[in-house]
């Protein structure tokens, strides 16, 4: 299903971006173990003593905004770009940099976001005046209208305006009646996990052998996510192209299994403070997921159900988030 406005009008996304954007590293804990056995054990470090989480909305595209050097600005991911940034300090810029429905959305952006201090991320939702909004592969809706005139998920500040720029998860912006701030800092882990958990996960990953090259280990993982179903690991391992088999073994994808088990452990633990209801295709659904808030976070994804809805979507249309 495409995303559509709040009108119901579908959308096609045209991504303009060039580079990768600061944040584009989080990643899924459970994939640490294909950076090194020292990552996976700091990927479960983080799962078990994690008590907070940033909300994870499926917001598209994403959009950059804030005040440097006494001037506002607007943009998508591009304006982190190494070559040629997007960065649209009036609405001229945006006529020039964008088009189709990222321009508009852009232009909506420069008009009713606040002019605050900082750079900053947020996910675009919609525009106000309805309950029911379907950015992307979710479908929100809000316990009332949201009548202000945009509606943004801000969750990342970042230290400058360049592709070196240090990323914060972790934003709390004031709402007004310009633009609705989603609350995405409202997740907590009750009761946290315990340590004893890590006892479960440590000899597979002291035994796993770390790929050479992650690359292809994380294409193949990702094609039975894909198909929504992971296989025991001796059946991935026994499955996986006799060339890469040297690069792995079985441990390695028995850590992935630990870790992604400690993760859901942890899903089932948190609870949001939102009231906001998910749908996909019309049946009830949890949000997307949640990022740790720390120094070194993670993303935490149900992937066999929402990394699958994102990898099966129709790919007539490309997202513009992070």
């Amino acid at each position: 299903m495409r995303p559509t406005t709040a009108c119901g009008c579908s959308i096609i996304w045209v991504s303009d971006e060039e580079d990768p954007m600061p944040n584009k590293h989080l990643e899924h804990p459970e994939d640490s173990i294909l950076s090194g056995r020292r990552n996976a054990l700091r990927a479960v470090r983080e799962l078990i003593k994690t008590k907070t989480l940033s909300v994870k909305w499926d917001g598209a595209p994403a959009i950059v905004f804030g005040m440097t050097n006494g001037s506002f600005f607007v943009g998508t991911k591009s304006v982190f770009n190494k070559r040629r940034p997007k960065i649209n300090r009036c609405p001229e810029d945006i006529d020039k940099n964008h088009k189709g429905v990222v321009a508009d959305i852009l232009r909506l952006c420069y008009r009713h976001l606040p002019r605050v201090n900082g750079i900053y991320q947020a996910d675009w939702i919609g525009v106000g005046g309805g309950q029911i909004y379907q950015p992307n592969t979710i479908e929100y809706r809000f316990k009332e209208p949201v009548y202000s005139k945009i509606i943004v998920a801000p969750h990342t500040s970042y230290t400058e305006l360049s592709p070196d720029a240090e990323a914060k998860i972790g934003v709390t912006l004031k709402s007004s009646d310009e633009c609705y701030m989603v609350d995405t800092n409202n997740a907590e882990v009750i009761p946290p996990l315990g340590w004893k958990h890590l006892l479960k996960v440590l000899p597979s990953v002291v035994r796993a052998k770390v790929p050479s090259s992650r690359v292809e280990i994380a294409k193949y993982i990702n094609s039975y996510v894909r198909s929504g179903e992971v296989p025991r690991s001796e059946e991935m391992y026994s499955q996986l192209d006799a060339k890469y088999k040297g690069e792995v073994n079985v441990y390695t994808f028995k850590a992935w299994h630990l870790i992604s088990q400690l993760k859901h452990r942890l899903l089932d633990a948190i609870v949001v403070k939102d009231g906001v209801k998910c749908f996909i295709n019309n049946e009830p659904s949890n949000h997307e997921g949640f990022v740790t808030v720390s120094d070194n976070p993670y993303k935490i994804v149900d992937r066999l159900t929402f990394s699958k809805a994102n990898f099966n979507l129709d790919k007539n249309w490309t997202h513009e988030k992070v």
